[in-house]
């Protein structure tokens, strides 16, 4: 097989002479590997070139947003083997049932190589595979990694002791579900893109620091989609505003970014074709 590779060797674990590790073992696995013409491209550019010189897939070795912004430019073109090469590792751990050598998802994979396809959210153009978390509580560093562990609030209740912790419900929600258009206040939002169809979504939206600290602790021991003030399934589409007219901060995948005031989240079921270990992901 001909794998193109991108390796992003700045990325939290990966070693400085990466690359060619990587080349290294894939020819020792009997497979061809091929590298970006200009490795100080940008990603959309070396993607495009791997595609254009014959790859049968692409090997990504970075972190989360490395990954992500890999997935959306090849865009289903040839399938993606993703490897865990950040602090977060959100995606591989998903794909690759939480293994985190990257030799042994190489061997693994490619010695049974099935390509599957995995849903997307996006917003502002910007699509997410695991999840995005909105408002002023998402850039809690923990609660990155919380969404998909089942404890999006225990991240947020280590703020809770804090006077200056604003739970201002200044966003405003409106969720496209199959039979109805729901609408609530919320202060943190957080958006999946679901296994079977559509986007879950929780809301929180605590009345007093008191309510907030109640909520966190309920969500350590029954999880967030009970703890969330608001929680759904299946929507196909999902818009935001800030009521106040300011940038609503937002973490996309792990990454932090202010997308903009009004965002719209859209459903992609078949987002991205990733390569996995004999079966659909």
């Amino acid at each position: 097989m001909k794998l193109g590779i991108v390796v992003n060797e700045k990325s939290g674990s990966v070693p400085e002479d990466g690359r060619e590790q990587l080349a290294a073992f894939l020819v020792e696995e009997g497979h061809e590997p091929i590298l970006p013409l200009d490795i100080g491209a940008g990603l959309e550019d070396q993607v495009a070139g791997l595609v254009a010189a014959g790859s049968d897939a692409i090997a990504v070795w970075g972190g989360d947003g490395t990954i992500c912004a890999v997935l959306q430019s090849a865009n289903g073109a040839v399938p993606v083997l993703v490897l865990p090469g950040g602090t977060m590792n959100l995606l591989p751990k998903r794909l690759h049932n939480d293994e985190l050598d990257w030799k042994k998802i190489v061997h693994s994979v490619l010695a049974n190589p099935k390509p599957g396809w995995i849903s997307a959210g996006e917003v502002g153009g910007q699509r997410f595979y695991v999840a995005a978390l909105f408002g002023q509580l998402t850039h809690i560093g923990a609660s990155r990694e919380a969404v998909r562990d089942g404890a999006i609030l225990e991240a947020v209740s280590i703020l809770t002791d804090r006077a200056t912790l604003d739970i201002e419900s200044n966003i405003q929600v409106e969720v496209d579900q199959p039979d109805m258009v729901r609408e609530c206040p919320a202060t943190a939002v957080a958006v999946i893109p679901a296994e079977q169809e559509g986007l879950e979504i929780a809301v929180i939206a605590p009345d007093n620091h008191l309510d907030l600290a109640a909520s966190a602790m309920d969500a350590l021991a029954r999880g967030w989609r009970e703890s969330a003030h608001f929680h759904a399934e299946g929507a196909m589409a999902i818009r935001m505003r800030h009521t106040e007219g300011r940038a609503i901060p937002a973490t996309i995948d792990g990454e932090p970014c202010e997308p903009g005031d009004v965002l719209a989240i859209s459903y992609i079921p078949k987002a991205a074709c990733v390569l996995v270990a004999g079966g659909e992901a």
